[in-house]
């Protein structure tokens, strides 16, 4: 493994130590409250989403023509039901929105706060938008977007599904489950320190895959592949013709790639 990757891996550790100390800490305890954050925009074809966010969910899928449809529902604990709600109407989202760009913020401030508040994000949003989601303690899922997507999260699931644009994905602590319908013409770039990948790609596609974990196996399914260097820990191949790279990298935890 490369120097830069080991410092990336070391990175992430601290990073993951820090919220899950924050979420194990301060805990989900009291009594809930909720309050619902909703919100309609509208992006210029080409534009981009983001998302920032620390506890939680999000969640996007494809909506009709250029509107953007956000439904936020915050959550916080409290002693009483009153304190509660209170105090689920008082998480801040901040927007910073243009026709092109739309970014929502609901990261909590400090490492140690926020243990007993969070945002699941409910959006619908154009299919082409580029799409970037940074979150902590927070599980993801995109669905039938074809826009370029980036995702980086501590602790928590990565699911994606329909995915046709360029896709960049990484995670400390969680699954990553991926599956496109066509290989992006700029490759996909998945990696991870705790947690097993997959990625499904169309058996018919053309592409070069490299992929590589520490602890655990890598293993392919339904795929034509040739020019292969194949070890238990790392495979180099081609698919087919060649094409966009795949880059699929994980510590701990194994690698499958399937075709379909």
């Amino acid at each position: 493994m490369s120097i830069n990757g080991r410092a990336r891996i070391l990175k992430n550790a601290i990073v993951a130590l820090a919220g899950l100390v924050s979420f194990v800490a301060c805990g989900f305890s009291g009594v809930e409250g909720k309050s619902e954050w909703t919100k309609t925009y509208t992006l210029s074809e080409g534009g981009a989403l983001e998302i920032d966010t620390t506890n939680g969910e999000v969640d996007i899928t494809p909506s009709d023509g250029s509107t953007v449809s956000v439904v936020a529902e915050k959550i916080a604990h409290a002693s009483t039901e009153a304190a509660a709600k209170d105090a689920a109407a008082a998480i801040p989202i901040k927007e910073s929105v243009s026709a092109t760009r739309i970014q929502l913020d609901a990261r909590m401030e400090g490492t140690f706060t926020g243990g007993d508040r969070e945002v699941k994000f409910h959006i619908k949003a154009p299919s082409w938008a580029a799409v970037t989601i940074n979150a902590t303690n927070a599980e993801i899922s995109v669905r039938d977007m074809t826009g370029d997507l980036h995702v980086e999260t501590t602790n928590g699931q990565i699911t994606g599904s329909g995915l046709a644009g360029t896709t960049s994905v990484e995670t400390t602590n969680g699954e990553v489950t991926l599956d496109f319908v066509k290989i992006p013409a700029s490759g996909i770039t998945c990696s991870a320190t705790n947690g097993e990948i997959t990625v499904g790609i169309p058996k018919d596609g053309n592409a070069r895959i490299a992929a590589e974990v520490t602890n655990g196996d890598i293993s392919t399914e339904n795929l034509t592949l040739h020019d292969t260097k194949d070890t238990r820990k790392s495979l180099d191949a081609v698919l087919n013709a060649g094409g966009p790279a795949i880059k699929i990298e994980t510590t701990n935890g194994g690698i499958k790639i399937r075709g379909r």
